[in-house]
């Protein structure tokens, strides 16, 4: 499988039988195979999740879906095939060509906006936290436990992993950025982990590593713009 990073936090991630597509509202797009279902994702109407320049990609692909927070489907034209998705749901897709239920969601609530996906296809399980995260801001203490304590509440609706991709904010303009991180990892887990949400800001993203909470997952954190990654067995 081939993992391309956009931007930000858009990330295109190509399996066996089909590419899927998170967040992409800015940013060059991969070679993505026409021959296979492309499933475009969009976990909330943020200006740097979710961009109308997905509705074109209906006459460049000749299959397209898409899984849609319930805000962002509102915005959808009447013709695109949709999956509008609600926090705490579950859904199965089946795509042309291909086994019903090749692809499944689950999703978690944001304690932002939206929904995070919890992705089953081709055999790969699949995390990708949207603007869910233990958001520690400058503000009073009390209000970033509740984040904390809201954010590993909802990960433990899909505890224990670990997950095979986990796609989850690093994000510099934080107090602690890599709480969420350290959060995730604890009480999910993954195989390899993919920080999102840094914008320009890579090179402070990647600093954050030498954090001792997060030093022992460094082999398995992946910043390169492409990653090719063996199936599992």
């Amino acid at each position: 499988m081939r993992v391309t990073h956009i931007y930000h936090s858009g990330f295109a991630v190509e399996l066996s039988a089909c590419t899927l597509l998170f967040d992409w509202y800015t940013g060059e797009l991969p070679g993505i195979p026409r021959d296979k279902p492309l499933v475009v994702f969009v976990s909330h109407e943020h200006s740097d999740h979710y961009g109308r320049c997905i509705w074109p990609l209906r006459e460049q692909f000749p299959d397209v879906r898409y899984v849609l927070d319930k805000d962002v489907a509102t915005d959808a034209p009447v013709d695109a095939n949709v999956t509008t998705v609600e926090p705490h749901e579950a859904y199965d897709l089946p795509l042309a060509g291909i086994a019903p239920a090749l692809l499944s969601v689950e999703t978690l609530e944001s304690n932002d906006e939206g929904v995070a996906f919890l992705v089953h296809a081709c055999g790969i399980s699949i995390y990708f936290s949207g603007d869910l995260n233990s958001w520690q801001w400058e503000r009073p203490g009390e209000q970033n436990e509740a984040s904390d304590q809201f954010f590993r509440g909802e990960l433990a609706r899909i505890a224990p992993g670990p997950v095979d991709l986990a796609f989850v904010p690093l994000d510099p303009r934080l107090k602690d950025p890599a709480a969420g991180v350290e959060d995730f990892m604890e009480a999910v887990g993954t195989r390899a982990l993919f920080p999102m949400h840094y914008g320009d800001r890579g090179a402070e993203a990647r600093s954050f590593m030498s954090d001792s909470r997060l030093a022992p997952y460094a082999g398995i954190t992946h910043f390169e713009d492409v990653c090719e990654l063996p199936d599992p067995a």
